[in-house]
C-alpha cells in the first residue's frame, strides 16, 4: 500500500531572494564549476547544502558544511518551515524538440517501504554514490532533492484535482535557465484526499533518485525514531510533459582485440546502413534514430572520420518492441539492454564499466569520438513510457543509465527535515 502524504516543507523566504537564484540541479549532474556559478548567483543557493557530485574522495568538511549551512539559514530566517502540512504541486515548462512543453509534480512525503512491492525500481545502483548520500543525510537530518516516480492515474481522479489547484493564481513563479517554474501549495482535504485515496492500491516506479532511496531505507534503519518518509516528487505516466531522454554510450580504451569482436558482434546481430546526416550534427542522427526506432531496435553509430552508420537487427534475435509481448521479450528490444549485454559484456566481460562512458547529450558523444576519447559512440532512442512500465512492472531492472528523464527536477523547492532539531 502507498503511502503519500502531505509534509511541512521547509521553503526558502522571501529574504534569501528571488528563487531563481536559489535552486539547483540535483547534485549528480552539478560539476564543480556549476557549483561555483550557482554560489555567485546567491550564497544561500540550495548548492550549498545539496552539494556537487564527487571527484575523488570527499573534503572532510563536505558534510559539516552542508549540514551547518541549513542550520545557519533556518535560524537567520532564510528558510522557514511551513506551518501545516501540504502537497505542493509544481508546474515546469520547458522546450524540448523545438515544441513547447510543461510537466506537473506532486511532492509530498512517501512511507519508506522495501523495494520491489509498492515502490519498483527499474536500475542497480552504485556504493559511491549512496555513501556520500547517506553521509550528508546523517550530517544534515534533512532530504534537499526530491526522489522522482511515476504513477497511474486511470480515472484521472488525480489530474482532475491538480487541474483545479493550478487553475488559481500560483503561490510562487521562477525560472533557471530556460525553464520556467510555477508552484501550488495544496492543503484543501478534498484534495489531499483524492490524492491519498487514489494512490494507497496504485504501485510507484521510481524514475530518478534509486540512490537517494536506497540511502534512506539505510537511515531509516539506523536512527532510534525511525524515519519513515522521504521527499518524493510524482509525475503520472500519462503526464503529456513526461519526456524519456537516452543516454548515449561512448566505448573507449578497447584494445584491438576488443574492437574487433565487438565489431564481429555488430556484424552479426545488426545490418549497418549510412545514416545520411552529415558528421556533427547529432540532432539529425538523433531524429533519425527516433523516427526508424519506432518500429525496431536501432542503433545509431558514429566514429572518427566516418559518416555516422545506422544499425537496424540482422535477425530476430532483437526483436520488434510490442506491447503486447511478455515483458522479457520487450527488454530485449531495448537498446540499452542490447548494447549491455548482447555486444559490451560479451566483449569486455564485467569490467564493462570501465569501458563504456554515459552522456546524455548526443553534440558531447559525438565530441568525444572526434577528439579521440573515444572510439565509438552509440546513438539510441529514448525508452517509451509504456515500454518502461511494462518492464519495470514486471519486477525486470534495466542497465545503468538506460533512462534519462527530462527535465530534472530542482533542489531548493521544498526541503523535507528528518527531524525537529536540523
Amino acid at each position: 500500500m502507498v503511502d503519500f502524504r502531505p509534509f511541512r516543507a521547509v521553503r526558502y523566504s522571501e529574504a534569501a531572494g528571488p528563487l531563481d537564484d536559489l535552486i539547483c540541479p540535483p547534485y549528480d549532474v552539478i560539476s564543480p564549476a556549476a557549483e561555483r556559478d550557482l554560489l555567485g548567483r546567491s550564497p544561500h543557493n540550495m548548492v550549498r547544502m545539496e552539494l556537487a557530485e564527487l571527484d575523488g574522495p570527499p573534503p572532510s568538511d563536505r558534510y559539516d558544511n552542508a549540514a551547518a549551512a541549513l542550520r545557519s539559514m533556518l535560524s537567520g530566517g532564510v528558510l522557514a518551515r511551513d506551518d501545516a502540512p501540504a502537497y505542493y504541486l509544481l508546474r515546469q515548462r520547458f522546450s524540448a524538440g523545438g515544441a513547447e512543453r510543461e510537466r506537473h509534480c506532486l511532492f509530498g512525503a512517501l512511507r519508506l517501504e522495501e523495494l520491489g512491492s509498492g515502490v519498483l525500481p527499474h536500475e542497480n545502483t552504485a556504493a559511491g554514490p549512496k555513501e556520500d548520500r547517506l553521509a550528508l543525510m546523517r550530517a544534515a537530518h534533512a532530504n534537499f532533492s526530491p526522489i522522482l516516480m511515476l504513477y497511474r492515474d486511470e480515472t484521472n481522479t488525480i489530474a482532475r484535482t491538480l487541474a483545479e489547484a493550478a487553475a488559481a493564481p500560483p503561490d510562487a513563479e521562477f525560472a533557471a535557465g530556460d525553464e520556467r517554474y510555477a508552484l501550488w501549495v495544496l492543503q484543501d482535504p478534498s484534495a489531499v484526499d483524492a490524492v491519498s485515496g487514489t494512490l494507497a492500491d496504485e504501485k510507484l516506479y521510481v524514475a530518478d533518485g534509486h540512490h537517494r532511496y536506497e540511502t534512506a531505507l539505510v537511515y531509516r534503519d539506523e536512527v532510534q525514531d525511525g524515519v519513515e518518509f522521504v521527499l518524493t516528487g510524482l509525475v503520472a505516466f500519462d503526464d503529456p510533459g513526461l519526456l524519456i531522454r537516452p543516454y548515449y554510450r561512448v566505448v573507449h580504451s578497447a584494445s584491438p582485440a576488443q574492437m574487433a569482436k565487438l565489431d564481429q558482434l555488430l556484424s552479426f546481430y545488426f545490418v549497418s546502413r549510412p545514416s545520411g546526416t552529415p558528421p556533427g550534427e547529432s540532432g539529425l542522427l538523433d531524429a533519425v534514430v527516433a523516427t526508424l526506432g519506432q518500429g525496431q531496435a536501432v542503433l545509431g553509430v558514429v566514429r572518427q572520420g566516418q559518416p555516422p552508420q545506422l544499425l537496424t537487427p540482422a535477425n530476430d534475435i532483437i526483436p520488434e518492441p510490442d506491447p503486447e509481448a511478455p515483458p522479457e521479450t520487450q527488454v530485449r528490444s531495448v537498446e540499452a539492454f542490447v548494447l549491455q549485454e548482447m555486444l559490451f559484456r560479451p566483449v569486455f566481460g564485467d569490467a564493462f564499466p570501465e569501458h563504456v562512458e554515459y552522456v546524455h547529450d548526443g553534440a558531447e558523444a559525438m565530441a568525444m569520438v572526434e577528439r579521440g576519447e573515444g572510439q565509438v559512440a552509440f546513438f539510441v532512442k529514448g525508452l517509451p513510457a509504456d515500454v518502461f512500465r511494462a518492464v519495470v512492472g514486471a519486477g525486470i531492472r534495466l542497465p545503468r543509465k538506460s533512462t534519462y528523464f527530462y527535465p530534472k527536477l530542482p533542489s531548493g523547492v521544498v526541503i523535507n527535515l528528518l527531524d525537529e532539531t536540523a
